[in-house]
């Protein structure tokens, strides 16, 4: 070969073969520039081009559209929020114009305040404000490269944003190796980049080779590089016949493996001096070349290093910052590099660091450099450790390693373990789970103080019930709890409240002499405190529903609610679990009221405190009560919420919300997806429960959608087990399906199996299912009275679509009694519900029902009945003279959002500004009523 250069086409000729790709990116260019933003994931292997077409982007838009560039690196996957400092560095003139929790949850991740750990919904929130404000202006590109790399927080932020960009002049492209191994990127639309094809892949490597090529290593070219842009720009000049004669018995390895080897071989090649500079680059993580150069300078790298470093098309130095030219070059050149080599260069950088003023690389640099245990090391490393958790929420992810690292240095076993306790509880705060239950795992086993040992023990169960949530990690609990009892007998109570939740969980796997087995094992200790505070009373109650069942533990578990709503003022570090527990009983006794304020209580303190274990369960919880109240587009934005926390901690992932909402709005396409994927996770970790729930999504869509012989197929295998969650509402499913299909002795058993549950628990819920039932069963004027009673039941409970589930089902019973006239208000009430909720295979079914009564009248098409629920809290809002910034705040979404609906409410009402939605009758009224 002529030189060494690396091949470089002119123009666009880099981009052969990219025309369907051009043309989807500037569809959707044009689409956000038009007010439609949205989001795209260019997906690949390494060296295909996505890099490459993100240049072209960037180079056709810049000059009339606000372009962003986020690139990220492998070197900073695991530092929380660098890919929010990144992705947000252009966008901070416009910081000013978000509400305040979101500027206090952005500044703290940025680490320009300190604070809690900052909630992910108001960093997403912060993001689509900072993204719309920016909009207002200019429409916006954001191109983010090596997604694959962003830290997980970020990218979670970063796609929560992503997927509500739809009022935005916003286009956000992503592009990522392996989308399979990043499942928050699940749902967005994406088109695969593939290699060239054979045509374009000799076009590109003929302009690529500036001299002429022997036939026999351009076809060994072409069948190395299998297409890979990259391969075939950089393989003529790296390898010469001979490597690639020995390369051809390996032709079924992939691209990137391949071109990994080549490049490997080619920095073999490079003469000593340019390969240690490159090192040094790759191990400073800022890419900071004054740094660089005075580390080059204490290790003989000779003045010419640099500029053979940069002719060998490996590394470019842009002002303030050193990059390569490749990503995969910077993983490349260090892991290369020998173990001495590496602690050589990260000696040299620690050197070159300013110990005063940049303590954290300083030490970081040490440790990478010590050559054995270290105390002296790992102290300062755990200094800077305290003095980063002390700093920022973003803080304690970065103590974490710290800790880690010092660990790894410290000798005595005591204070290594102590270290890593440390490291694993900074993790578990930041809702790296996975982490540290890998180094809990180590701690079990080492030889520590019982009171340490309880310690590890927790926080392993814990975290191993957070990512797993299935019945081994349960027992974990458990066991944990038994452990604590040696040390202190109240503690260990409580914590065998967190291990019966858990256990519940397990519903119908968990047989009654296992559960018998599992409250004996409680010591008696444990026993004694139980019932002096209300996490006492739960457990007690818990105990009792655990083997005498849950219809004799009823009083116990009632009074344990009542204790827990009326000592808010709880604060203990237990008070967060003792919340969550007695609104899994409140849900359980049908006690609505009492289920939302809990929840509500749950959410608000997980918030608070920032765990990220509990905020996930705490809003699921909370959708499901949006869900019952009727709200669908609320339960929607919660569970959206919990699944994005789930996503970027890593933990178990929850269904619950999403099956029920899929299923109460007639999405037969997502229920079913959701099935699948629920039942999946419920059989791995033996979630009886979740399976429950599977089966009550399934019975709520079938008869949503008039297939009641579809629910008692899809709950054939349900077994008569009465004690677990969401047993009594699928009972109801059940015994409508049944009556439906002529199967009344069926429904008269389940029937009896509701009264048994009404009884127990005694509240209008429970009462109103058992109501229900009846009138199903009943004929005449009783079936009738039991229709409005299980409606004035229902709406006691605040149960808007179960009420019009009951309406719906009055008004069928009316029919088929000939009575057309009577059949309309409780058909036309129910329609009216369901439509507004939402609910399209029950709006639909009451409609036909309506339809075959005899009405006649068309609904106006203006008027508060044609506002979505949102928006109808939106036109409330503006009718009471709030802002749109105050709406905004208040429903964690953007000014410009709220701006978006109240156009939309001004058009569905035929009003011609937002001041005059004050005048509208129907928005005071149900204002007034504060419904």
């Amino acid at each position: 070969m002529p030189d060494d250069r690396p091949a470089r086409v002119p123009g666009d000729q880099a981009l052969l073969g990219r025309s369907a790709e051009f043309a989807v990116l500037r569809r959707l260019i044009t689409q956000a520039s038009a007010g439609a933003g949205g989001v795209l994931v260019l997906h690949g292997e390494a060296g295909v081009g996505k890099t490459a077409l993100l240049d072209h982007v960037h180079r056709e838009h810049e000059g009339h559209l606000r372009v962003l560039r986020v690139a990220n690196t492998e070197v900073e996957a695991d530092l929380p929020f660098a890919g929010l400092q990144h992705l947000t560095s252009g966008l901070m003139s416009h910081y000013g114009v978000l509400p305040q929790p979101q500027r206090e949850a952005l500044g703290v991740a940025l680490g320009r305040r300190t604070g809690p750990a900052p909630d992910p919904l108001h960093l997403g929130l912060a993001v689509m404000g900072l993204f719309a404000a920016a909009a207002e202006v200019r429409p916006v590109v954001c191109l983010v490269d090596d997604v694959q790399w962003m830290d997980r927080i970020s990218l979670a932020v970063l796609v929560f944003a992503a997927r509500r960009l739809g009022p935005y002049r916003v286009a956000v492209v992503l592009a990522a190796e392996e989308v399979g191994d990043l499942p928050v990127l699940t749902g967005l639309p994406a088109r695969p980049v593939s290699p060239l094809g054979d045509r374009d892949a000799r076009h590109l490597l003929d302009n690529a080779v500036r001299a002429p090529l022997d036939r026999r290593v351009r076809e060994r070219v072409l069948t190395e590089a299998h297409g890979n842009p990259l391969a075939l720009l950089h393989l003529p000049r790296w390898i010469g016949p001979t490597e690639m004669t020995a390369r051809l018995a390996s032709r079924d390895m992939k691209a990137p493996k391949r071109l990994e080897e080549t490049f490997r071989t080619r920095l073999s090649r490079l003469p000593a001096d340019v390969r240690r500079l490159l090192l040094l680059a790759a191990a400073e993580p800022d890419g900071d070349p004054l740094v660089v150069r005075r580390a080059a300078t204490l290790m003989d790298v000779g003045p010419d290093a640099r500029a053979a470093a940069e002719a060998a098309g490996i590394l470019d130095v842009h002002g303030t910052r050193m990059c390569f030219r490749h990503p995969l070059l910077r993983s490349l050149v260090y892991s290369a590099a020998s173990a001495a080599d590496r602690r050589a260069a990260h000696a040299a950088l620690a050197e070159s660091c300013d110990e005063v003023q940049d303590p954290d690389r300083h030490a970081w640099h040490q440790g990478q450099a010590a050559t054995g245990l270290d105390e002296d090391v790992a102290g300062r490393l755990e200094a800077v450790a305290r003095g980063a958790a002390r700093r920022s929420g973003a803080g304690a992810a970065v103590a974490g390693g710290f800790w880690e690292l010092a660990a790894a240095l410290t000798a005595d076993r005591t204070a290594r373990a102590s270290r890593l306790l440390s490291a694993a509880r900074a993790k578990q705060v930041t809702g790296a789970f996975g982490e540290a239950l890998a180094i809990l795992s180590v701690l079990r086993h080492e030889p520590l103080p019982e009171r340490e040992r309880v310690r590890v023990a927790l926080l392993h169960a814990r975290n191993a019930y957070a990512v797993r949530r299935d019945e081994d990690a349960a027992l974990l609990l458990l066991d944990a709890a038994r452990l604590a009892g040696r040390e202190d007998p109240a503690a260990a109570g409580r914590l065998f409240l967190d291990a019966f939740d858990a256990l519940a969980g397990t519903g119908r796997h968990l047989t009654g002499d296992r559960a018998r087995d599992m409250v004996t094992r409680v010591p008696r200790p444990a026993h004694d405190t139980a019932g002096e505070d209300t996490a006492g009373l739960l457990l007690t109650a818990l105990a009792t529903s655990l083997t005498r069942g849950r219809a004799a533990a009823a009083p116990q578990l009632a009074a344990a609610v009542r204790r827990c709503l009326t000592h808010e003022g709880e604060t203990d570090a237990d008070g967060l679990r003792t919340t969550r527990v007695a609104g899994h009983t409140a849900l359980h006794l049908g006690d609505a009221p009492a289920w939302r304020c809990l929840v509500e209580r749950q959410v608000r303190r997980a918030r608070t405190e920032g765990d990220l274990a509990a905020l996930p369960l705490g809003l699921e919880q909370l959708a499901l009560a949006e869900v019952h109240a009727g709200d669908l587009t609320a339960a929607a934005e919660r569970a959206a919420e919990a699944r994005g926390i789930t996503e970027a901690t890593g933990t178990a992932p929850l269904y619950y919300a999403e099956l029920v909402l899929a299923a109460w709005r007639g999405d037969e396409r997502r229920t079913a997806a959701l099935v699948d994927a629920a039942t999946r996770e419920a059989t791995d970790r033996r979630e009886g429960r979740l399976l429950t729930a599977v089966e009550y999504a399934e019975a709520v869509l079938c008869n949503g959608t008039g297939r009641p012989e579809g629910v008692l197929t899809a709950t054939a295998q349900v077994p008569d087990h009465e004690e677990v969650d969401f047993w009594a509402p699928l009972a109801a499913e059940r015994a409508e399906a049944a009556v439906a299909c002529g199967q009344r002795r069926q429904a008269q058993s389940l029937c009896d199996v509701l009264e048994r549950h009404a009884r127990a628990c005694g509240t209008p819920w429970a009462e109103a299912l058992l109501l229900r039932a009846m009138a199903l069963l009943a004929r005449g004027p009783e079936a009738e009275t039991l229709f409005r009673r299980a409606v004035e039941r229902f709406t006691e409970a605040g149960a808007v679509l179960q009420a019009a589930r009951t309406r719906l089902l009055w008004g069928e019973w009316l029919l088929t009694s000939g009575r057309r006239a009577q059949a309309r208000e409780p058909l036309r009430t129910a329609r009216d519900a369901f439509s507004a909720a939402g609910a399209h295979a029950f709006a639909t079914r009451a409609g036909i029902k309506l339809s075959a009564s005899g009405e006649r009248g068309v609904r106006s098409s203006t008027g508060v009945h044609t506002l979505t629920v949102q928006e109808l809290r939106v036109a409330r809002m503006v009718a009471r003279g709030e802002t749109s910034r105050e709406i905004g705040t208040a429903l964690f979404v953007s000014p410009r959002t709220v701006d978006a609906h109240v156009r939309s409410i001004l058009r569905k009402l035929e009003v011609p500004s937002r001041r005059q939605l004050r005048h509208v009758d129907d928005l005071k009224a149900a204002d007034h009523a504060g419904t």
